[in-house]
């Protein structure tokens, strides 16, 4: 069985402006669930946390945690496949546990255990939803072969692009990057589908984000670009072809 991608998680270092940032820009629906974590809501999966990392020595960056019904036995196999142990163990009281790693391309990817069984009930809009997940590596059949290992997942090279491939068994679906453009890749890039990326590019520049550049067509019609939000994370956004 593949293992289900959980939670979709940005680390900042201003909770109160993210939540405003974010609410804004793609009008998610964020629920404060503690003085430095909020959850958000798209309206489809997976869920969403925002969390104020203050002086927890944990990065910048966006965090994807899959599901885990042993999260330390899911990181000694990511060990045991090449990969590296990021956060040992870690224990949120009443809710679960969690452990993170890196794989062998530095994509980092934790390992969620809760602490009873959840089924989120999902009330946002789902305009805004991430559609797609890209992961970066040097070696796109090392890291097929590393994912399938590790989480069960099988991915599908897609035709006229040697160095892509596509997991459809997760939601939203994964993508691996190879060649070049993967290992010059820092981080997983999680593209949100919009309506209307020229309005969605003006509102992230208005609520004090950036746009690294003018939306381009991606081969089909749709168009996309990268914005950065105020802590410096980075997502694609991305106007499909409807």
């Amino acid at each position: 069985m593949s293992t289900p991608i959980w939670q979709l998680e940005i680390r900042v270092h201003d909770l109160k402006r993210s939540v405003a940032f974010y609410g804004a820009v793609f009008d998610w629906q964020i629920t404060p669930v503690a003085d430095s974590y909020a959850m958000f809501d798209t309206g489809k999966a997976p869920i969403g946390g925002i969390w104020e990392i203050g002086d927890s020595g944990m990065p910048l960056g966006i965090c994807h945690y899959l599901r885990s019904k042993n999260c330390t036995a899911d990181a000694a196999k990511a060990l045991k496949l090449g990969g590296r142990v990021a956060v040992e163990h870690t224990v949120v009281d009443g809710v679960g546990a969690w452990t993170d790693t890196l794989d062998p391309w530095n994509n980092e990817v934790a390992f969620w255990q809760p602490d009873a069984a959840e089924v989120p009930q999902l009330v946002g809009s789902g305009q805004n939803a991430v559609a797609l997940m890209e992961w970066g590596t040097a070696d796109l059949e090392a890291a097929m072969a590393y994912y399938e290992a590790l989480a069960g997942w099988k991915f599908t090279r897609v035709v006229g692009a040697t160095e892509y491939a596509l997991c459809t068994q997760t939601h939203p679906p994964v993508a691996l990057v190879g060649g070049v453009a993967g290992a010059q890749r820092r981080g997983i890039i999680d593209y949100v589908d919009v309506i209307d990326i020229v309005a969605t590019a003006a509102s992230v520049a208005a609520n004090g984000g950036a746009v690294l550049d003018k939306p381009h067509d991606l081969g089909d019609g749709s168009l996309m670009t990268i914005i950065v939000d105020p802590d410096g994370n980075q997502l694609a956004i991305v106007q499909k072809v409807r």
